[in-house]
C-alpha cells in the first residue's frame, strides 16, 4: 500500500482512538464528579420542577454513555408518597424511565433533555379531569420565562385511569404507544394554563378505550400542536365491531380551555351491545351514530356546563328479541302493566339516554317479557345538547304497527332528568298513550302510563287494532310528533 493511501487512514485512526478515549474519560471524570445519589437529586427536582408534582425514584438510577449520554431510572412514581399500608396508588407510577441528553450541557453539570422514553407508565386520575389538565409548573410572575430546547418523547405500553366518583364514570386506557418529534415547552405567563406554551408532533395508537360498559378498541390518531393548540387528525377506532373515524381540537391557549370532538360510525352493530346492558344477542342490525360535541373549562363540571353539540343515531330494519312491542301495546287492555319508558329504554340507544336510564331497562324488560321479536322499521334518535342539557329532536321508532316518540329534557350537568315523556302515537302525530318521568338519573321517578282522553273512541281498543288503524277521532289533537320517522302504512 502506498504511504500517500496508508496516512489518511493512520490519521483516522488515531482520531478515532483520541474520540474513544475522551468519551471513556468523560465518563470516568461524570461518575467521580457526579456520584449517583447526587444525580437523582437533580433529576427529581428537574422533573419535580416541570410537572410541578413531586417525583420518587425507588429504583436503581444510573449514567449511560453509549450511543449517546443518558440516564436511566426504575421504579419511579409521581405524586406525594402514600403511606406504606395505603391502598391508594400514586399519581402516576412506571418501572423505567430512559432520558437521553445533551453532551455539553452534561459537562457544565445540567440536564438538557433530548430524548425520553417511558416505559409501562400508569396515570391515575380521582374524581375530575382537572387533576391531568392542571399538571405543569405554576407561571413565575417574577422571573422570566422558561424554555425547553427541542426534545423526543416516546411512551410504551401506557395506561389512564380517571374515575369520576360523583358521576359514576369510569375511563381505563390500555395499550398507550405515542412517538412524538421535536416537543417544545416554555413556562406560561400570568394565568395561561399550563400547556399554553408547549408543542409537539406526536402519533399514538390505544389498543383499548374504556368508558364504563363501552369500549373503544384499536385507535390510532396523530397530534399536531402549537403554542398550546393542538389538532388531531386521521383518528381511527372500532365500536361495537364497527370501524369510525374522528377528530379533534384542544385549545390551551384561550382561557378557558376549550375543545371540540367530532366522531363517525357508519355501521354500529347492534349484536356487539354490552351484556351490562341487554342479553347477549337481543337486538341485531346497524346503525348510523354521528357525534359533533364542544366544550370548555378545567374542572369536570365545567365541562358538563358548557357542554354543547348534536348526537345522531338512525337505523333501519332493526330487530329486538325477547320483546314484541305491537303485542304488549294490543295486550295493554288486559294486563294495563305495558312501561313505555322500558321500550323507550331498549330501543331508543341514543347516548344520551342511555346516561340517564344507566342501561339498566334494557334487562329489565326483556328478562320479564314472554318471548317475541319486534321488528323495528326505521329508528332515530337525534339529540341536541345546550349547556349540557339534552334535548330531544327528533327520537323516534316505528314497527309493523304502531310509532313510539319521546320528549326530553336531560340536565346532564347535574345528573337529573328534568322531564320526559315517552308516546304511542297515531298517524296524526297525537299520543294515545304516554308515560313520564323525572328526576335524577340515579333514582327517577316514573309515572304510570296514561291513555289520552281525548280520542274518540276508547283508546285501549284502538290500541289493541294498532295504531296504524287509527284514522278517525278529532283533527284537532295536541300533535306529539313531527319528525321523520313515518306512520306504519295503513
Amino acid at each position: 500500500m502506498k504511504s500517500s493511501t496508508r496516512r489518511p487512514l493512520r490519521t483516522w485512526s488515531i482520531l478515532l482512538a483520541a474520540l474513544i478515549t475522551l468519551l471513556t474519560l468523560s465518563a470516568i471524570a461524570l461518575k467521580w464528579f457526579w456520584p449517583e445519589d447526587e444525580l437523582q437529586q437533580q433529576l427529581t427536582q428537574h422533573t419535580s420542577e416541570w410537572l410541578g408534582v413531586p417525583i420518587n425514584i425507588r429504583g436503581d438510577i444510573a449514567l449511560t454513555f453509549w450511543p449517546r449520554p443518558g440516564i436511566q431510572a426504575e421504579a419511579v412514581t409521581l405524586g406525594p408518597e402514600s403511606p406504606p399500608d395505603s391502598d391508594t396508588p400514586a399519581l402516576a407510577e412506571l418501572s423505567s424511565l430512559t432520558l437521553a441528553v445533551r453532551w455539553l450541557p452534561l459537562l457544565r453539570g445540567r440536564l438538557v433533555p433530548d430524548a425520553l422514553l417511558l416505559n409501562a407508565p400508569i396515570l391515575h386520575l380521582e374524581d375530575g379531569a382537572s387533576t391531568l389538565l392542571s399538571l405543569g409548573p405554576e407561571p413565575d410572575d417574577n422571573g422570566p420565562r422558561r424554555e425547553s430546547a427541542p426534545f423526543d418523547l416516546r411512551v410504551h405500553d401506557g395506561e389512564i385511569h380517571w374515575h369520576d366518583k360523583a358521576r359514576e364514570l369510569q375511563l381505563s386506557i390500555t395499550g398507550l404507544d405515542l412517538t412524538s418529534t421535536g416537543w417544545r415547552w416554555s413556562s406560561p405567563a400570568d394565568d395561561q394554563h399550563p400547556l399554553a406554551g408547549t408543542s409537539m408532533d406526536l402519533s399514538a395508537s390505544i389498543d383499548s378505550l374504556r368508558l364504563n360498559a363501552l369500549t373503544l378498541s384499536d385507535l390510532t390518531f396523530d397530534l399536531n400542536g402549537e403554542n398550546g393548540v393542538f389538532h388531531i387528525d386521521n383518528g381511527k377506532m372500532n365500536l361495537l365491531q364497527s370501524h369510525g373515524t374522528g377528530e379533534a381540537t384542544l385549545d390551551f391557549s384561550s382561557s378557558p380551555p376549550t375543545g371540540t370532538l367530532n366522531l363517525d360510525f357508519d355501521a354500529v352493530n347492534l349484536a356487539h351491545l354490552p351484556d351490562a346492558w341487554l342479553p347477549g344477542g337481543s337486538t341485531s342490525g346497524t346503525v348510523v351514530l354521528r357525534a359533533s360535541l364542544e366544550s370548555q373549562g378545567r374542572q369536570t363540571d365545567e365541562l358538563w356546563r358548557h357542554l354543547n353539540g348534536h348526537v345522531q343515531l338512525s337505523g333501519q330494519n332493526l330487530v329486538l328479541r325477547g320483546v314484541d312491542l305491537d303485542a304488549e301495546l294490543a295486550q295493554y287492555h288486559r294486563t294495563q302493566r305495558f312501561s313505555l319508558v322500558d321500550a323507550a329504554a331498549v330501543a331508543f340507544v341514543g347516548p344520551a339516554w342511555l346516561l340517564a336510564t344507566k342501561g339498566s331497562d334494557f334487562a329489565r324488560l326483556l328478562g320479564t317479557a314472554d318471548g317475541g321479536e319486534t321488528h323495528i322499521t326505521q329508528l332515530v334518535s337525534d339529540w341536541e345538547i345546550k349547556n349540557g342539557t339534552a334535548l330531544t329532536r327528533d327520537v323516534a321508532l316505528a314497527t309493523a304497527k304502531n310509532r313510539l316518540a319521546a320528549q326530553a329534557s336531560l340536565d346532564l350537568a347535574n345528573q337529573r332528568i328534568n322531564h320526559a315523556t315517552v308516546a304511542a302515537i297515531d298517524q296524526r302525530g297525537c299520543a294515545v298513550l304516554e308515560q313520564t318521568m323525572h328526576g335524577p338519573f340515579s333514582a327517577p321517578q316514573t309515572e304510570p302510563p296514561n291513555a289520552v282522553e281525548e280520542l274518540l273512541g276508547a283508546p285501549i281498543d284502538l290500541l289493541r287494532r294498532g295504531l296504524n288503524a287509527i284514522t278517525g277521532g278529532k283533527t284537532d289533537c295536541e300533535v306529539f310528533y313531527q319528525g321523520t320517522v313515518a306512520a306504519p302504512a295503513t
